[in-house]
């Protein structure tokens, strides 16, 4: 079948179809939860295909997802929670996560999802900065949330489970209550989810998501994932971030099969699932792929996997994992950039009929405008790096503000434009170049470096697994390069490599942007989500 051409869909966009798809009027309250479950309980494909950490699977069906979406919503009314209140989950990967959101948003309510990897610390900051009043939770986890917190708790039992008296059991709680509830509908302006920033670089920001995201992202799983009904999905990442949380959901509405897996898989683990369940799409990640990459070639290359689609979102996809994955399987990873504020308004797309250019952030999505313009908002001629800018307007709204923070919402803005610190730079052709962050870009004796150009450049070199590149100071060119670099198994660090290394750069990049140092290390500090943590280097020296 032929794919459409990338110019023709943007020119056919059109926001009605969106809404219509979804079952919206134009300016209509909605209910999301109606939308991504409550519509398609009569579908014989399962919503969910759950893997637990022994291995073992559990398919779960529309209709029990919205039944038990519609007990969980029960609950919270049972227990005070009135529309805009906001319910946290601090759930791994299990069918409860999907039951939680689903049965906050019928409920009306406003859903905090929290990764499982965070301390004390980083839930109470979250539960008392949101004002949660009812928290749901996990008996793996369980033990992470603070005795302070003034919540109320749902718990998922186990045998290993050290929850106080005081929790309330999930599933013995649920089945008390009906399993019919009439969906809240919301203003598509209102809030559905705060979704917190990482926090790399400050304390976390809670972005307040409009009700309208489903439809903002529909896009991105129209042309981005080309997410197809009977498509069986595998988003390797976690409903608490948001593009996890985007990618199951998404999938639900569209009436297709999540694959949903308890633990982090490894690479071998990886090639497993997609072979067991004959995944056609995979929703993932750079770290993923190149573990993929680290395998034994021919292993790699005579598995037997039916995937026709593979998106990566969270960092830039380098050209050497593209080219990789060219060769062993015919596919194309396409890298697709997104950001709490700007939902997933660029990418390459496995829908579409585009070149791909390896390295390449890829063009603007159907129904987006992005530009990169200067600090006062003027759109800047292509081949100069600026700050990513993305026009808003009521169809694409996704995000609204940072909650409890009127200014850092208001620095966001240029002239009309959402910015996020984002540095990128546009070619001839209109596709997007990232160049790293605000705080990232690198000025050495007057020239400006954006430090994945180089990372890009030395992860062309078998010996590297992964780089990072910072600016260290320099009495005489305010900064100098420096490089740190993950060896693959069997090289070791030493002298020669270093030259080697920074005589590539300069060979094939430029004089002005080789690595004029070197630090060879087992890791490289990265938050939760898997981006690497620039700052904690440059804190180094």
């Amino acid at each position: 079948m032929r794919r459409e051409a990338y110019g023709e869909a943007v020119r056919k966009f059109d926001w009605n179809d969106v809404r219509a798809t979804l079952g919206w009027s134009k300016n209509g309250k909605v209910s999301l939860a109606t939308s991504i479950v409550d519509r398609h309980v009569g579908r014989d494909a399962p919503a969910v295909i759950w893997i637990g950490k022994d291995g073992s699977d559990r398919f779960v069906s529309y209709r029990e997802l919205s039944e038990s979406s519609s007990r969980f919503a029960n609950v919270l009314l049972r227990h005070g929670v009135r529309p805009g209140d906001r319910v946290a989950g601090l759930m791994p990967r299990v069918p409860e996560a999907l039951i939680a959101i689903l049965g906050a948003l019928k409920a009306g309510a406003i859903y905090v999802p929290m990764f499982t990897g965070f301390g004390p610390d980083a839930i109470r900051f979250r539960l008392d900065h949101s004002r949660t009043s009812f928290l749901v939770t996990h008996h793996e986890v369980r033990r992470h949330v603070p005795a302070s917190v003034n919540v109320k708790i749902l718990c998922v039992m186990g045998a290993s489970c050290c929850s106080a008296q005081a929790d309330l059991d999930f599933w013995q709680t649920l089945n008390r209550e009906p399993a019919s509830f009439s969906a809240i509908h919301c203003r598509r302006e209102d809030i559905a989810s705060l979704i917190y920033t990482s926090g790399s670089t400050g304390l976390p920001k809670g972005g307040a998501i409009a009700v309208n995201f489903l439809a903002a992202v529909w896009p991105y799983i129209m042309y981005g994932l080309d997410l197809q009904d009977r498509d069986i999905l595998w988003p390797t990442g976690d409903p608490g971030w948001g593009y996890g949380f985007v990618c199951y959901l998404g999938a639900l509405a569209l009436g297709g099969t999540l694959i949903s897996v308890q633990c982090n898989p490894s690479p071998e683990m990886c090639l497993s699932v997609l072979e067991r369940y004959g995944v056609t799409n995979l929703a993932t990640t750079p770290t993923l792929l190149r573990g993929l990459m680290s395998l034994d070639d021919q292993v790699v290359r005579t598995s037997r996997i039916r995937l026709r689609a593979i998106s990566s979102c969270g960092e830039p996809l380098n050209a050497k994992v593209v080219e990789f994955f060219q060769t062993a399987w015919n596919l194309t990873p396409m890298d697709h950039f997104g950001a709490t504020e700007f939902a997933l308004p660029i990418g390459n797309y496995n829908a579409l009929d585009m070149a791909v250019k390896p390295g390449s952030m890829g063009l603007p999505s159907p129904g987006y405008r992005m530009a990169v313009i200067d600090e006062t908002g003027r759109e800047l001629p292509d081949g100069q790096v600026g700050l990513l800018g993305r026009a808003s307007n009521a169809d694409n709204r996704y995000w609204l503000r940072y909650w409890d923070d009127p200014q850092a919402s208001r620095d966001l803005e240029r002239n009309g434009w959402i910015v996020t610190g984002d540095l990128a730079r546009r070619d001839e052709d209109g596709y997007y170049w990232f160049e790293g962050r605000t705080g990232d870009m690198i000025k050495s004796a007057g020239y400006r470096i954006g430090p994945f150009e180089v990372e890009s450049a030395l992860l062309r070199h078998p010996a590297v697994a992964e780089a990072a590149v910072v600016g260290k100071a320099d009495a005489l060119r305010g900064e100098i390069v420096k490089a740190w670099i993950v060896l693959r198994p069997g090289f070791h660090a030493s002298d020669a490599l270093s030259d080697e290394l920074a005589q590539m750069v300069k060979t094939n990049l430029g004089r002005h942007q080789y690595p004029r140092e070197i630090e060879f290390v087992a890791t490289l500090p990265k938050t939760e989500t898997g981006k690497i943590q620039r700052f904690l280097l440059r804190q180094r020296g």
